[in-house]
């Protein structure tokens, strides 16, 4: 039986949190059916919470509840994932104009460093650090703007956008494609060329948009 009980949060989001870091990391995979009890049964809880934690996954279009057959983890389709990164340019985009005056020149060559290291661990197969260096970049100048509106969008789709991520890293081509990009943007950003970085992000994400088309088309 798994403790739930890890945070002052409440049951429903104990659950949400936990199954939804399971699909993410794809432990769940897309088209994996959910069994309530099971769930229940593993975490010790009743059918309440988990049903509660499984509709807000659906609000975030990580499962999905077919008629007289069951609640499914999520296949990405190509709507989405058209929609998703459309929606990512255009935040990200706006997050690095404004974050420039919110972000000292240290921690972008943190963030810099960290690209480097990196690579070593993407020569050795290992992704891991990638998928975390990835999202420290992004987190970081989305949090940097400063723009509560942006942070709070850009977390609705935060999950989709990691679970897409894990899902297409099948090779080392593709993170090590994507951290010289990072390279590139964090460059810019500390010769504080904002309009370079910009562009380079757009490019960034519709490079991702497009390779994650090409897996699902």
């Amino acid at each position: 039986m798994v403790n739930v009980a890890f945070d002052n949060r409440n049951l429903n989001e104990k659950i949400y949190y936990y199954l939804r870091d399971k699909i993410v990391s794809t432990e769940l995979r897309p088209g994996t059916r959910i069994d309530y009890n099971e769930i229940a049964k593993e975490l010790g809880v009743s059918k309440t919470p988990v049903r509660d934690a499984l509709q807000l996954l659906q609000q975030d279009g990580l499962v999905e509840v077919k008629s007289r057959s069951g609640t499914y983890v999520s296949q990405p389709k190509v709507k989405d994932i058209e929609e998703i990164y459309e929606v990512r340019k255009a935040l990200e985009r706006q997050a690095i104009k404004l974050a420039m005056s919110n972000l000292p020149k240290q921690t972008l060559e943190e963030l810099y460093q960290n690209t480097l290291d990196v690579d070593k661990d993407i020569d050795r197969g290992n992704f891991q650090s990638f998928f975390h260096s990835d999202r420290n970049l992004h987190k970081t100048l989305i949090t940097c703007s400063e723009n509560s509106r942006l942070i709070k969008m850009m977390e609705s789709i935060e999950a989709q956008i990691n679970w897409i991520g894990v899902i297409i890293a099948r090779s080392q081509e593709r993170p090590r494609q994507a951290n010289n990009e990072h390279k590139g943007i964090l460059q810019a950003l500390i010769n504080s060329n904002v309009s370079v970085a910009q562009n380079l992000m757009e490019e960034h994400i519709e490079g991702i948009k497009q390779m994650t088309l090409k897996d699902f088309k």
